[in-house]
């Protein structure tokens, strides 16, 4: 099964401006809270960056494929057909996603100790009670998977392929995927993640599997860590 339509409808220069879009709505944001609004906790700090980056993968998107080609949300995967099989392909997905991640995650623990949290991991580290999961929960159980999956498997993936290959174009993907978390020690298993997730897209040819696979994975890590600390 594949995630794209016979001809590219969109090319890699237009994948590149809409990932530039991002990352300056992203930086942006963060610039502008730091300087004009420093006062707001971590959290919401982390909120309005993640939502400035996903109206401008949106926007993006919705300029590229809806209105350039006159396409559907289908162009870019959101399908209604075999929607339960979509979801149970991501459930079990993603958990193996999330096994794949913690091995390696471990391995490289163990050669290289001490290191620092991930950012956004700081969230959930200053969680001091349930609802202060609501907005990690959010931007990881959601937010991020539907913009970051819609880019990069729906978008980004189907022109790489086009262009290089089902190979190239998910080793592509991947670590083009890892790369822009900006975590040099992970990043050969969100690389390797982002490899999985495109081809769970590759094999359903529905932009939900990786939607709910990324979403699978991010809810067991984040309630994970909660509980873990609760614990020490």
């Amino acid at each position: 099964m594949t995630g794209e339509t016979e001809k590219m409808p969109w090319n890699l220069r237009q994948c590149l401006l809409v990932l530039l879009g991002m990352l300056a709505a992203g930086y942006g944001t963060a610039l502008m809270v730091r300087f004009f609004a420093s006062w707001l906790p971590l959290a919401y700090r982390y909120l309005l960056v993640g939502l400035a980056q996903g109206a401008a993968v949106l926007g993006g998107l919705h300029y590229f494929v809806r209105k350039k080609n006159g396409l559907g949300l289908e162009a870019v995967g959101l399908k209604a057909a075999s929607l339960v099989r979509a979801i149970a392909s991501g459930l079990g997905g993603g958990l193996v996603l999330f096994l794949l991640v913690v091995i390696i995650g471990s391995l490289l623990q163990f050669f290289l100790p001490d290191q620092a949290p991930q950012p956004f991991t700081e969230l959930v580290i200053n969680a001091r009670q349930p609802r202060d999961l609501i907005i990690p929960l959010f931007l990881g159980a959601f937010l991020a998977p539907v913009t970051e999956e819609l880019y990069f498997r729906g978008f980004l993936f189907p022109a790489l392929k086009a262009r290089y290959g089902f190979v190239r174009g998910l080793l592509g993907s991947g670590l083009i995927f890892a790369l822009l978390h900006l975590d040099l020690v992970r990043f050969l298993p969100l690389a390797l993640g982002g490899m999985g997730l495109a081809y769970l897209y590759e094999r359903t040819g529905n932009i939900l599997t990786p939607i709910v696979a990324h979403a699978t994975w991010n809810t067991i890590m984040i309630l994970l860590l909660y509980f873990a600390l609760r614990q020490v």
